[in-house]
């Protein structure tokens, strides 16, 4: 199969490459990059791309995202969501252990990664549970787990309040060199609904203060410097929890950390009225806090940009907002909303191409590719000028929780391919 990508803007963060050129993949690998229209072919041409204007990139690798499936087809299925996934950019997905049931066994593992590989949209790089049943109280079988697959443990969105259960959740981690995956929020101070600041003492919500993100992190951060196991944070949310990741990368601490793409583009302002497609977790903090985030991506103390989507059905989200249920479908508008922060001079692609792409392919141990002659074409072209609305024809998540429904953004994708193979085509 061959496939020629004509006039793009080739942006590759691993080679610094910022130029125009051509590109043709053949079976499956890049073969040529330069100028190609005097380049005679010996057989037939597949598919060719008039891709000016257009950004060629690595493709995305996505560090934390919900697949629902398994019991909750009713918000998504693997099969939806890898779609979805895929006209983001993404080829590499690492989904979150809290499915139902809990991802802690190697036969849920085993059936989740080949649910993805029948659909063929994304390759799985799983996250398993680090305790079991994520119920904070025993260790899973972490190196059974790591045999099947899994690139980390987690324990999602629960925290572990017992610090002996954590401390050797990271000793073992540790002494097989195992990856471990954090989610910063303490279970106490965590139990509101958004951000504790003004605009949630207006609303008369209960609020989540930033120390349930900073305890949390500075609890994590010590234990692993005390058992040197390697560690992630997802989703920080505050300005003050960037400055304890910078801090502790200055100390030598072996850690990352990523961000969700919706703390970099909204604020608890956009809560006003009761908008509970805005509800999520951890919640969306002040502007300064986006700022701060922003800058951490910008000087490499945060080092990726994940999803975290999380569809849901209507009937997750219908209901006075306490009682509706945290997350945002994200797949289908993560690209427009890149592009609002580059058309706003906050990033520029190669910033968001670094996160999405070459630093979260190296957190979750996958091969980086690139641009490379001679690599595997895993790519992602994206045309930063294309108008569209975002509706039910539009979308191609099951969820319903989309925070930007129907209105008109700006930035689509328009080929993935994976492998080589296209996974998605506009």
């Amino acid at each position: 199969m061959r496939i020629i990508i004509r006039g793009a803007r080739l942006l590759d963060p691993n080679q610094a490459l910022d130029c125009v050129a051509d590109v043709l993949v053949r079976n499956g690998v890049i073969e040529i990059i330069g100028n190609l229209t005097d380049t005679p072919f010996d057989g037939h041409v597949d598919t060719q791309v008039n891709a000016k204007g257009m950004i060629l990139s690595p493709s995305f690798v996505d560090l934390n995202t919900c697949l629902r499936d398994l019991n909750q087809i009713q918000k998504g299925t693997i099969a939806s969501e890898t779609l979805a996934a895929a006209s983001a950019g993404f080829t590499h997905l690492c989904p979150s252990p809290d499915t139902q049931p809990c991802s802690d066994s190697g036969s849920v593992i085993s059936l989740i990664k080949s649910k993805a590989e029948a659909a063929g949209f994304c390759d799985l790089l799983p996250v398993a549970a680090l305790t079991k049943d994520l119920k904070g109280a025993a260790l899973s079988n972490m190196e059974s787990l790591s045999r099947a697959g899994c690139i980390g443990f987690s324990n999602a969105g629960f925290d572990i309040s017992d610090n002996t259960v954590l401390l050797r959740c990271y000793e073992y981690a540790a002494t097989f060199g195992l990856k471990v995956l954090v989610q910063a929020q303490d279970e106490k101070l965590g139990g509101g609904h958004m951000h504790a600041g003004p605009t949630a003492t207006r609303m008369g919500l209960d609020g989540i203060p930033v120390i349930a993100e900073t305890l949390s992190i500075s609890r994590h951060l010590q234990l692993m410097q005390h058992t040197g196991v390697e560690g992630h944070f997802n989703q920080l949310s505050s300005a003050q929890g960037v400055a304890l990741i910078r801090q502790a990368k200055a100390q030598g601490i072996k850690v990352t950390a990523d961000v969700g793409i919706a703390h970099l583009c909204f604020t608890d302002s956009a809560i006003e009225g009761y908008r509970s497609q805005y509800h999520v977790q951890p919640p969306l903090r002040e502007e300064l806090d986006r700022e701060a985030l922003v800058a951490g991506i910008k000087d490499g103390t945060i080092d990726a940009i994940c999803s975290a989507h999380q569809p849901h059905e209507s009937a997750a989200k219908c209901a006075p907002f306490a009682a509706t249920e945290s997350g945002m479908a994200v797949y289908d508008m993560l690209v427009p909303l890149i592009q609002t922060l580059v058309d706003a001079g906050e990033l520029t692609w190669m910033h968001a191409i670094v996160a999405l792409s070459s630093n979260s392919a190296s957190i979750a141990k996958n091969e980086i590719t690139g641009l490379t002659v001679g690599k595997r074409a895993n790519l992602t072209l994206i045309d930063p000028n294309h108008s569209w609305t975002l509706d039910e024809a539009s979308q191609l998540s099951h969820g319903t929780n989309q925070a930007l429904a129907n209105q008109t953004l700006k930035a689509r994708v328009k080929l993935t391919l994976k492998q080589g193979q296209i996974s998605y085509a506009l």
